[in-house]
């Protein structure tokens, strides 16, 4: 593992054990009624697509560093279509949770994406 890919996941896993933590705090506080259950899993996705993600970036910056803009954006469609889709997918067959599970996902969304942009933004190009 390179060290970029090192450096990127351990920050990663620490944002997703502080942003656990925050869950279990918040479930403590928050009556269960506003809090879905899907919520565990949804930062398990995050984490998984965030790194999955990273990784593909940073395999085609490496291969073609010129290629990393349209890598970038072709990454970006095909994160926000999954996310569609399982948002849509969700919504639709919990319907009693689906307002709060989506207020969930775009909580974790921005989390994760600021993340994201803010890690490339630090790093220099290798």
């Amino acid at each position: 593992m390179n060290q970029k890919l090192r450096i990127f996941t351990r920050q990663l896993l620490i944002l997703a054990t502080v942003t656990g933590l925050a869950i279990i705090a918040l479930a403590l506080i928050i009556p269960p009624a506003y809090i879905s259950p899907a919520l565990p899993y949804l930062l398990m996705f995050f984490t998984a697509t965030t790194l999955l993600s990273f990784y593909f970036l940073d395999k085609k910056s490496k291969v073609s560093p010129s290629g990393f803009v349209t890598a970038f954006m072709a990454n970006s469609a095909i994160r926000l279509l999954l996310y569609l889709a399982v948002i849509v997918i969700y919504a639709l067959t919990h319907r009693g949770d689906s307002v709060n599970f989506i207020i969930s996902f775009f909580i974790l969304y921005m989390i994760f994406t600021a993340f994201e942009v803010l890690f490339f933004l630090r790093k220099k190009p290798e």
